[in-house]
């Protein structure tokens, strides 16, 4: 149990800081047998409730990053990839395993990434532009904007930072320039960079009416798509029917687009585009 005159405690501490705040030694070690504090490793200590992704990444020995770190932040992030992601210092030593402790083996569910160096070590995680700098250099460039828009939208980072962040780092400097904190969705990202790819650049986040509606293609085609993986509620998909209902009755053409077919098969999404307009 925790004393009533025991500070308060960051999710992560080291050592030192927790001296700081005045606990000795002796009474860390108390903690820590009550369950209060967790040794995370060798100098790093955990709360109790402190979350499972970042101590697992102080564990292995740096910070969470790329997707994981994404999602800790409340960005939008890329799918199809669940695994561990950890920013180590390029001289760190004796990597140990998130979830035994001992020695780091071969792990195809954890990835490091070796970094110049690491900020934030007591909070477990690296800041929102480093992660988004962790993200594989292959990725869909798409992909990329989408996570810098949803970074700006809710000022998780600013685009100083970013530039920073980012610095000699072509594609991502590119994605930069693309960006649009207006989008709503990580979805609707994607949508814009590909339509853009395939030479039609709609108009965005166009007031109808009552309605806002995501895209405007060629003054007459609106083009909607879900954030998410489904509708939340019957409600919603009701609301839905009745904005389709409206923007058709006002004479636009309306396609709504799911939120797994822009990432999957956007080929299809496009070419419906194409044929709305066409017609």
């Amino acid at each position: 149990m925790r004393h009533a005159d025991d500070p308060l405690l960051p999710e992560f501490s080291t050592p030192r800081s927790l001296a700081e705040v005045g606990l000795s030694e002796h009474r860390v070690a108390q903690l820590v047998r009550a369950g209060s504090i967790v040794r995370v490793r060798h100098g790093h200590y955990a709360r109790r409730d402190a979350r499972t992704d970042l101590v697992r990444a102080v564990r292995v020995g740096g910070l969470l990053t790329s997707y994981p770190a994404l999602k800790q932040w409340g960005l939008w992030c890329p799918p199809d990839d669940d695994r561990l992601h950890v920013s180590v210092n390029a001289h760190a030593r004796a990597l140990r395993d998130p979830d035994t402790g001992r020695r780091l083996g071969s792990r195809s569910d954890v990835v490091i990434h070796w970094n110049s160096a690491t900020s934030l070590v007591n909070a477990g995680i690296v800041a929102p532009a480093r992660a988004i700098r962790d993200l594989p250099p292959d990725l869909d460039p798409a992909y990329a904007v989408a996570a810098i828009d949803s970074a700006l939208r809710i000022a998780a980072c600013t685009r100083d930072e970013m530039v920073s962040a980012f610095e000699v780092d072509r594609r991502l400097t590119r994605a930069l320039r693309q960006a649009d904190p207006r989008a709503e969705s990580g979805t609707e990202s994607v949508a814009r960079i590909r339509l853009a790819a395939a030479g039609i650049h709609p108009e965005v986040q166009v007031p109808i009416g009552r309605y806002r509606v995501d895209f405007l293609v060629a003054k007459r085609v609106v083009v909607e798509v879900d954030g998410k993986e489904f509708h939340d509620t019957e409600s919603t998909f009701e609301r839905d029917r009745r904005r389709a209902a409206e923007l058709t009755r006002r004479g636009f053409r309306v396609l709504h687009f799911s939120y797994s077919q822009v990432p999957y098969d956007w080929s299809a999404c496009l070419a419906a585009i194409r044929a709305a307009v066409a017609l």
